[in-house]
């Protein structure tokens, strides 16, 4: 008698748990997904802003193929960045969430741009190395 009353429990408590998880609510935000529908405009190459780097951190550009590059933040809103050469070669504006910015090094002399942003107390670093192959 007593085996068949633990079964018995053991089959409502069970059964409890699997009423209690219920369907999930409609009013609860999905998962975040940033898909990209299109590819870049021709000559343009995209550098992604992301849990605090960029993606890639470290470019070798083709001055003759893609001489653009543009930097697309898609980290969380708490975040802002201003991206700056280390030489003063350019300098973007604040960049929240969804911002991009440009730069043509078909302007510029081939070379090693070094440029970063503040993140917090941080700085993230990147480069464009547009000298011809050697």
């Amino acid at each position: 008698m007593r085996g068949r009353w633990l079964i018995g429990a053991a089959i409502m408590c069970l059964v409890a748990t699997a009423c209690a998880s219920g369907p999930s609510s409609p009013d609860l935000p999905g998962p975040t997904v940033t898909t990209t529908t299109e590819p870049p405009p021709e000559g343009t190459v995209i550098v992604t802003i992301s849990n605090g780097s960029f993606r890639p951190s470290n470019l070798d550009v083709d001055l003759t193929k893609t001489p653009i590059v543009r930097w697309i933040h898609e980290d969380v809103a708490e975040r802002e960045y201003i991206i700056v050469a280390r030489n003063g070669e350019f300098e973007s504006p604040l960049l929240t969430p969804g911002d991009t910015f440009e730069v043509d090094f078909s302007e510029f002399e081939p070379a090693i741009y070094r440029y970063n942003a503040t993140l917090g107390n941080s700085r993230v670093p990147g480069t464009v190395d547009t000298r011809p192959e050697q």
